[in-house]
């Protein structure tokens, strides 16, 4: 009995064979991945970034992103916009939150009446205001990675045209 073979697209799940470009895209985005979930898509964070001027179809687009296992040709647009979508909200969140973030969490020393009383969270929100800025550039530098690897194997999408 003959069985037919269908496509099956790359996942870390499958072993088809894949161009280059495709193990590194996808590479960047698993990492991309762990930290934007790990870091930024967070209720804690949702918390801080309300009231910044950051669309809901931004972190629509980037959850969009990250959440990609597979990639078909088709998806290199969606790849492009989402990447577009994180550069947009790193330079939001460098410009309106990094500089206030000890104040937003509540461990500031500038405003004693807003402090946090309690001293776990005192400590868990200090850790978060130290590791922040950290975080935000390794998720702009893996942006980045991803955009280079983006426009050096699909010339087209840095002319504004996707393909």
């Amino acid at each position: 009995m003959l069985i037919a073979q269908s496509y099956v697209p790359y996942t870390y799940k499958t072993n088809r064979i894949t161009t280059f470009s495709e193990r590194e895209i996808l590479s960047v985005i698993k990492e991309l991945r762990e930290v934007f979930e790990n870091h930024f898509d967070r209720t804690w964070f949702s918390i801080l970034i309300d009231g910044l001027p950051i669309e809901p179809r931004t972190l629509r687009e980037i959850r969009e992103l990250v959440s990609l296992e597979t990639i078909y040709p088709e998806d290199i647009s969606l790849i492009y916009s989402g990447v577009l979508e994180l550069e947009n909200f790193i330079k939001h969140v460098r410009k309106f939150l990094l500089p206030y973030i000890k104040d937003r969490l509540g461990v500031s020393g500038l405003f004693p009446e807003r402090m946090v009383r309690d001293r776990t969270q005192y400590i868990l929100r200090r850790l978060v205001a130290y590791t922040f800025p950290y975080n935000l550039e390794k998720l702009a530098f893996l942006t980045a990675k991803l955009k280079g690897f983006l426009e050096t194997f699909y010339p087209a999408l840095s002319g504004g045209v996707a393909s």
